[in-house]
């Protein structure tokens, strides 16, 4: 008796689906797509169910921003009316979008789907699957320059510089989507550098106590928006980085990056992963001095015509003391003034308050993130000037390391470096 040959196409319909829905990426899968034409054909049979799934499992907890960044374009805050009316609706959307019916971590929430978008359209999921590409295009310069850096300070054959973990990368692909989603509401390629109680109600506002409608930050826990800073000190540094090493290509009759130009690389990440493919010299010198840690130049005019111009103003410190004064939130602002402690770490997982962001404040509610950590007014001021400067310098260095995006292990590690030996457990509180 023959025996017929045992292949991939002999599979009854159901396990063979299951081969698709089980893959962990859309590279695996359009890799997988390519492999036979009994393949291809069966995805394109089933090809929503199949996208959807995998995008379900790439992207974990990110999902539903990505899938409310597809129906939240970049604004135009030209029409005063039409624009805040619209950052108000859309961020109620995407509350709804996200998980839990409350913050997660300090407050008390569901784990369901308060508005669930329902199946996407095919459009909607290859959209998804363009902006996932330059997603993890960015999230790849990113990890290579932070391990990178990481090395070069000793951690190489450490858990400092060992690959991310599934959960570390979620988190850092997550912060890039919100990047975007906060960027596309305050558009600042399209206003003015100025912002009034107008612009702070609607991105600040997380209490409804003074009649007042709920902004988008209202969407995210503190550590949320410290994520949101990492990315965004990252992209500015790279943006910066790019300007000088443009310069100098432009000395050798080469091309410069005008104001113009910097505001939508550090607007659109779009625009950023596709320069940084069209000039791939300048991108690699850029990268490298990231990754060496090699300070950028003194440049005023870079700073003035650039930096201040086209800036994330709502990250910004002052922001954050604006919003503290003009509209405060009587249950956070009372859980910090309180010393409320945030549920104990019990490990590195979705939902969970990340380690390194409740190492750095000893367990410590605080309604601050970024730079405005070193304005948080239930700590004392530092005795002299030069403690207080010496301080805002570790808290940038953590900053500027993504430490609220690793795992427990690699803060570990690194908090084991010297440069690192100033960020222990409560530095952002104490005042030893």
């Amino acid at each position: 008796m023959t025996q017929e040959p045992l292949h991939l196409g002999a599979l009854p319909p159901e396990l063979f689906d299951k081969t698709f829905l089980e893959l962990d990426t859309i590279r695996d899968l359009a890799n997988f797509i390519v492999t036979a034409r009994f393949v291809y054909h069966r995805f394109r049979a089933r090809r929503r169910t199949i996208l959807f799934r995998v995008l379900q499992n790439e992207l974990g907890p990110a999902l539903p921003d990505a899938r409310f960044l597809f129906v939240f374009p970049y604004s135009d805050p030209a029409d005063e009316v039409r624009y805040y009316d619209g950052i108000y609706v859309m961020a109620g959307v995407y509350r709804d979008m996200l998980p839990g019916g409350e913050r997660q971590g300090v407050l008390p929430g569901g784990q369901g789907v308060r508005g669930d978008p329902g199946p996407p359209t095919v459009k909607e999921l290859t959209e998804l699957c363009r902006t996932l590409h330059l997603i993890n295009f960015i999230t790849d310069t990113y990890v290579a320059v932070q391990l990178a850096s990481f090395d070069l300070v000793g951690g190489g054959g450490t858990p400092a510089t060992a690959p991310l973990s599934r959960l570390e990368r979620r988190r850092v692909m997550r912060a890039f989507y919100r990047l975007q989603i906060v960027s596309n509401a305050w558009a600042s390629t399209r206003r003015p550098a100025y912002w009034d109680d107008l612009d702070s109600n609607a991105f600040s506002n997380t209490s409804t106590e003074q009649g007042q409608s709920l902004g988008l930050f209202a969407a995210f826990d503190p550590w949320d928006m410290q994520h949101i800073d990492h990315a965004n000190y990252f992209v500015m540094h790279l943006c910066c980085a790019l300007v000088h090493r443009a310069a100098d290509v432009a000395a050798g009759g080469g091309h410069e990056i005008s104001p113009h130009q910097f505001g939508n690389l550090h607007a659109h990440l779009h625009h950023l992963v596709r320069y940084l493919r069209a000039y791939r010299g300048v991108a690699k010198a850029a990268v490298g001095d990231l990754q060496s840690g090699k300070s950028l130049p003194d440049d005023e005019r870079l700073q003035k015509e650039f930096v201040d111009k086209y800036e994330l103003l709502p990250l910004t410190s002052y922001w954050q003391k604006h919003r503290s004064q003009s509209f405060p939130d009587p249950i956070l602002d009372r859980q910090e003034q309180d010393g409320l402690l945030m549920d104990s770490f019990v490990g590195d997982g979705p939902g969970q308050v990340p380690f390194g962001w409740s190492d750095a404040l000893r367990g410590r509610y605080v309604h601050w993130y970024g730079a405005g950590l070193r304005d948080i007014p239930l700590v004392p001021p530092w005795e002299s000037r030069e403690k207080g400067w010496a301080h805002v310098s570790v808290i940038e260095l953590w900053r500027l390391s993504g430490f609220a995006l690793w795992d427990r292990n690699r803060v570990e590690a690194l908090k084991r470096l010297r440069r690192f030996e100033a960020l222990q457990t409560g530095f952002v509180l104490d005042r030893s």
